[in-house]
């Protein structure tokens, strides 16, 4: 169930900023789409290395992630005892690290497509429910888009796939690692900058 989970969460991460008003619920699956198809596109264009998918995926990341609120979660109470120039250090270092793990693990991808479900609505909110398509493998495992919208463009705030979080799970694997070191976030840092193949 783990490795069928992992494998999940690569492919739906690596298939994974004006002012307009919040996306109504027929936007927002449209916006899921688009952010799926233009990974899977970007990254099957990409260069066969990990580098060169790692570097392909980065800018997927910038534009439709929220990668500042991602970082602010992953290091939880650790977020607010680092200096405000650390913080921003940790985002650059946190975003080279995703796009590294999930840009390498993109060639395990298979085709999967998404078919959306159903789309729950909170106003700053949103969570779009999606499910992998029948005829792909996997077919039915859900995939759920936590949304940022908030009232500029929607942005990806996490993804869930069979209820396990993508920016829990590297939550719990940063506690873990901050744990060992005293809360020594350059520590962190550099284990990151370590497995980053993208500056």
């Amino acid at each position: 169930m783990h490795n069928r989970r992992t494998f999940l969460m690569t492919a739906v991460a690596a298939a994974a900023f004006l002012t307009t008003p919040a996306f109504a619920a027929a936007d927002l699956s449209a916006f899921v789409n688009e952010v799926a198809d233009e990974a899977i596109t970007t990254l099957g264009k990409a260069g066969p290395s990990d580098p060169e998918r790692a570097a392909a995926l980065k800018p997927i990341l910038l534009k439709y992630f929220d990668m500042p609120g991602m970082a602010r979660h992953v290091l939880g109470a650790y977020w607010k005892k680092i200096s405000a120039e650390q913080q921003q250090a940790f985002v650059g270092q946190f975003t080279n690290y995703i796009a590294s793990v999930y840009g390498q693990r993109f060639k395990a991808y298979k085709g999967q497509k998404l078919e959306v479900k159903r789309v729950r609505d909170q106003g700053a909110t949103a969570t779009v429910f999606t499910a992998v398509a029948e005829g792909s493998e996997d077919a039915g495992a859900r995939v759920d888009w936590e949304i940022k919208n908030d009232g500029s463009a929607p942005l990806v705030a996490d993804i869930r796939v069979e209820g396990l979080s993508l920016s829990d799970t590297h939550r719990q694997e940063f506690t873990s690692v901050l744990s060992q070191h005293n809360g020594d976030i350059t520590a962190l840092m550099g284990i990151l900058k370590n497995k980053s193949l993208v500056n």
